[in-house]
């Protein structure tokens, strides 16, 4: 149970309420039962930040693996994460400060949702090229650092505030691993893992009980661009049998999800014919392989070549955006942690 008689996260900090003498707390973005984020100006810079609080009581330290990671990547430079700005313990609650970011690329994509008589949720291409290279360099770096995202999908991304559109962040640490030893040589796999992440954009490996490797946050990394193309995945109608386990539902859909990758013409249906060499590229990576990046960046640099795209060509939720409107009522990512575990497939 929560300490202070049973209080959960957002009980324990209210608007006006000052935190280390320098957070003033303006609002609540987002809660649970162990942790809550809220709006805070910082009375040194003036600046709005984003305070994400944990309960000390809690065994589940997610907090602690974010900042862990979050200090390691800031330190060394890394893009589109965001930047820590305080980090503290009080009697009942440990806090990290950060940036304040703006919506998901999910939220962006919920909020077209009128714009599509089918139902699928899309970006212009540009949009999709952009947030592709962009949220691609944030796992690079991630991965430069030695750690694992292990649940990479539109929902952990983020775009920046306005104006600061073209920002892309990179969120939700709290299930990262290291995968790599003190000494730099790579960590070799377990043989039995329970599942981490979301089933509906996990890799094949990932849901047959294999241990993650850089390719598989990859894999989700291109399961999202397909998804923010076309408005869907191949795999989008299945459903588990009822009464399964995660570990059953899990392998079942990594059976299902693999056959339909191997078409690779049906698996990229709709989308451009670069993304079929992209899957192809992934399809032959083993475990301990460096992700093709600069081969990924460079053939989405060639479709952006071939369509006559340039860098500014306006983006679906910028000002002069086709989309702009619309995404106007997308609401500000509430930073919490989304679906550490679940067994939920998370369609869109």
């Amino acid at each position: 149970m929560p300490p202070g008689g049973g209080a959960t996260a957002a009980q324990l900090l209210h608007k006006g309420q000052v935190v280390d003498d320098r957070w003033v707390v303006e609002k609540m973005l987002g809660k649970g039962g162990f942790g809550a984020v809220f709006e805070v100006t910082d009375k040194k810079t003036g600046r709005r930040d984003a305070m994400k609080i944990e309960i000390n009581a809690t065994d589940f330290r997610t907090l602690k693996v974010e900042v862990t990671v979050l200090k390691t990547l800031n330190e060394n430079n890394a893009r589109h994460v965001c930047q820590i700005t305080g980090v503290g313990k009080k009697e009942l609650f440990c806090f990290i400060v950060m940036t304040l970011v703006g919506p998901s690329i999910n939220s962006l994509l919920e909020s077209l949702q009128d714009q599509f008589s089918d139902g699928r949720t899309r970006f212009v291409l540009r949009s999709c090229i952009y947030v592709g290279q962009r949220s691609l360099e944030a796992l690079e770096d991630l991965h430069a650092n030695g750690f694992l995202h292990r649940d990479v999908k539109p929902h952990n991304y983020a775009s920046g505030r306005p104006p600061h559109y073209r920002k892309i962040y990179l969120l939700d640490f709290g299930m990262c691993r290291k995968y790599v030893k003190e000494d730099g040589s790579l960590r070799r796999p377990r043989e039995r893992v329970g599942f981490r992440g979301t089933l509906f954009y996990a890799s094949v490996d990932c849901l047959r009980g294999k241990e993650q490797a850089r390719r598989d946050d990859v894999w989700s990394w291109f399961f999202m661009l397909i998804r923010m193309t076309v408005g869907q995945l191949p795999w989008r109608g299945w459903a588990p049998p009822r009464g399964c386990s995660v570990t059953k539902q899990a392998s079942m859909f990594g059976e299902f999800k693999g056959r339909l990758i191997r078409n690779v013409k049906r698996f990229v249906d709709g989308c451009p014919s670069e993304y079929a060499e992209i899957a192809e590229l992934l399809q032959n990576q083993d475990f301990y392989d460096t992700p093709p990046y600069a081969r990924i960046y460079s053939v989405l640099n060639s479709l952006m070549a071939r369509k006559g795209y340039d860098e500014s060509y306006p983006l679906d939720w910028e000002d002069n955006g086709k989309h702009h409107q619309q995404t106007m009522a997308a609401p500000a990512h509430n930073m919490m942690p989304g679906g550490h575990g679940q067994s939920s497939l998370d369609y869109d």
